[in-house]
């Protein structure tokens, strides 16, 4: 594994302000209404200077304090005033609208928390990236669902015009509840291997021992869902298992979208065997694979009947068939709903306008032409939701301050 050395850049003044700048301006406002972190954002804003400088001042001070400890000297309290201590970490349970999975979200505070953890994503993440299989999915820049979907259309296209038996069976695996279980001393060994220096690793060690639980053994595991640090951590743990079964078990088309994983087959016995030693690989980390794993033959037309047999390839919100990519029976449904709930309003709130447009965005990704005309068209004015969310972003943007 190659190793970098990127305390250099945790001490750049050009990206302390660039983080700064970046998680204040990631604030909203909620239906309208200034939030209390809406409002804190917008006043560090205004002092970006001020509080860029006090970030560079928290990070060297961390930096002498570390240096001390390594070099045995006695540390009295206030010796480092300024050295960064993880804040505690507050949560709130939030159901998803799509799934309906209840989570529970963590939550630090804007400065200096989140801050720091801006600027410990934007001083790694390139070096994060290098080694990272390509069609790892999820949380990480221009890596989301479509990507999967479009590696997942080409090798199925492909296999079926020249070798059909390439797609014959599929294998669907979800690590179960990934973030919860996986393991600080894996993941901080790792770490040492990929940075060299100690500010880096230091803020590591801070940030991912401030937050965890202890397992049956007394070893600490967990990451915090809602920091932008642990989609970053959990990816780049999980990476050894997607180079595992490139490299070694030569498996087809794997897509891993965070912790959910889809590859492909010739034989049904070789794909169990690879899952059973998916289930030995992902130890190492500290997770386990859900008991509803799946190998099944992929969808196909019989010959002698013309009927389709098999199943369809559900991930990532869409149904992969052979010839035709169609959404999730759920997401479908839900879109359905929506139109006829818009329908039923002499005036839609530009909130629930924005909520629908979102949703149907992936209607233009998938075959989808019958279920727009039957299910949205005669239901909801496109235009005209458009138009009131246009008219409502520039009245917004007009009353935002210079």
């Amino acid at each position: 594994m190659k190793s970098y050395q990127i305390d250099g850049r945790m001490k750049d003044p050009e990206i302390i302000r660039a983080a700064v700048e970046k998680v204040c301006k990631s604030k909203r406002k909620k239906h309208g209404k200034p939030t209390g972190r809406y409002k804190k954002a917008r006043r560090i804003l205004a002092q970006l200077d001020k509080y860029a400088a006090r970030t560079l001042e928290i990070v060297l001070d961390t930096e002498a304090q570390s240096k001390a400890e390594r070099d045995g000297e006695t540390i009295t309290p206030g010796t480092f005033p300024l050295a960064f201590e993880p804040a505690k970490v507050k949560t709130f349970v939030r159901r998803c609208e799509c799934s309906g999975k209840v989570r529970t979200i963590s939550c630090v505070p804007i400065y200096p928390d989140q801050i720091i953890h801006q600027l410990m994503v934007m001083t790694a993440s390139p070096s994060l990236m290098r080694g990272m299989y390509q069609f790892s999915c999820g949380s990480i820049p221009k890596r989301g669902t479509h990507k999967g979907k479009k590696k997942i259309e080409r090798y199925i296209g492909k296999c079926t015009k020249v070798d059909r038996s390439g797609i014959k069976y599929v294998a669907q695996l979800d690590i179960k509840k990934c973030y919860d279980n996986i393991a600080h001393k894996n993941l901080k060994d790792r770490l040492r291997k990929k940075f060299r220096g100690y500010l880096f690793l230091q803020f590591c060690e801070l940030v991912i021992s401030a937050y965890g639980k202890e397992n049956e053994s007394g070893e600490k595991i967990g990451l915090p869902i809602g920091l932008c640090t642990s989609p970053w951590f959990c990816n780049f743990t999980l990476t050894p298992i997607d180079f595992f079964l490139l490299q070694e078990k030569k498996v087809g088309c794997l897509v891993r979208y965070v912790d959910d994983m889809v590859f492909f087959g010739r034989n049904k016995k070789e794909l169990h065997q690879t899952v059973r030693d998916v289930m030995e690989a992902v130890k190492s980390a500290g997770c386990t694979i859900k008991e509803n794993w799946q190998v099944y033959r992929f969808a196909y037309r019989h010959k002698a009947s013309g009927e389709i047999r098999g199943r369809a390839l559900d991930v990532l919100g869409f149904r992969f068939f052979r010839r035709k990519t169609i959404m999730r029976k759920r997401n479908a449904l839900g879109i359905s709903r929506a139109a006829r709930r818009i329908k039923k309003k002499k005036m839609v709130p530009v909130e629930q306008a924005r909520s629908f447009m979102s949703k149907i965005g992936c209607l233009k990704h998938c075959d989808s032409k019958r279920f727009y005309e039957k299910n949205i068209k005669p239901f909801v004015n496109i235009k005209k939701l458009k138009e009131a969310i246009s008219y409502e972003s520039r009245k917004q943007y007009r009353a935002c301050p210079v």
